[in-house]
């Protein structure tokens, strides 16, 4: 993957119902095919196609979820592949907005399939049991994002667990990521669920508060992409992706930075031919591929 600086997303060449897609989560679903998550949007998934060298997106769908009931502000998606079966796991930020008025729930798994409207199931209670079993962040959960509530804005699939990036709550020089051990095709609900593990991860150089705005496994390095912001949405953090293997200390930052313009939400890693490249959405209605 090639060292890329001053990174600028290119516009998509279409608009969600006329305005730019708040494009977050990312994977790959076919050849030239890839699938984001749209935070104001969580009534559906958007497949963008891409031409034959995969470098410029020429068209987006439209996919109507089916008994997604509750989810809000959806930030994460990743993919699991199970008995033949694809499923999208999308989970919304959990966090308190609205001066407390809206609490935003939501953990969903989609059977994904070509064409047509996608089936969806709805876990819930996710948000209450989450923050039951991982009382340290029970605190954060009654705050808005600002104020350092919880914010989760990725979610990874890896070793039979769900991997949840936090963009809060956060503090300088350390990242926090919760792992979930759960059965993608089992029965979706929170009795379902294994013990949560809350992990803390360094971050070199890093003198802000920076959160997680994006989880992706790396298949090139069996390990995980990590595309760091500011915590809040008055920070001055820049945004930076990194490496990281589970059971390290600390992130390793890639020689990759961004436009001061670009609103970096989504990361995935994919091949092709013999080259792999990464796959960047942008919340302002953008991406790139590096």
């Amino acid at each position: 993957m090639a060292k890329r600086k001053n990174v600028k997303p290119a516009p998509f060449p279409e608009e969600n119902g006329g305005v730019p897609f708040n494009a977050s989560g990312v994977v790959r679903t076919g050849t030239r095919r890839f699938t984001f998550v749209d935070n104001k949007d969580p009534t559906a998934l958007f497949d963008m196609t891409f031409d034959a060298p995969v470098k410029t997106v020429e068209r987006i769908h439209r996919r109507r979820l089916i008994g997604a009931g509750g989810l809000g502000d959806p930030e994460g998606l990743t993919r699991v592949d199970r008995d033949g079966e694809t499923f999208l796991i999308v989970a919304s930020s959990l966090a308190v907005a609205k001066a407390g008025r809206r609490v935003d729930d939501g953990l969903v798994r989609v059977r994904y399939r070509p064409d047509g409207d996608l089936p969806t199931e709805s876990m819930d209670g996710f948000r209450e049991w989450l923050l039951a079993h991982v009382p340290v962040l029970a605190a954060a959960g009654r705050l808005e994002p600002d104020a350092g509530g919880l914010n989760v804005e990725g979610v990874a699939w890896d070793a039979g667990a769900l991997l949840f990036g936090l963009r809060g709550p956060a503090v300088p020089g350390r990242v926090a990521v919760v792992r979930l051990p759960v059965d993608p095709g089992g029965p979706w609900t929170t009795g379902s669920l294994g013990t949560p593990t809350l992990l803390s991860v360094g971050v070199p150089r890093s003198a802000a508060p920076q959160g997680i705005r994006d989880i992706s496994g790396d298949e090139r390095t069996g390990g995980l992409l990590l595309l760091l912001g500011r915590s809040a949405s008055h920070g001055d953090a820049p945004f930076r992706l990194g490496t990281w293997r589970r059971g390290d200390d600390s992130v390793r930052l890639l020689d990759i930075t961004f436009h001061r313009t670009a609103k970096p939400e989504g990361v995935t890693t994919f091949s092709l031919g013999d080259e792999w490249k990464i796959l960047i959405v942008d919340d302002g209605g953008g991406y790139a591929v590096l």
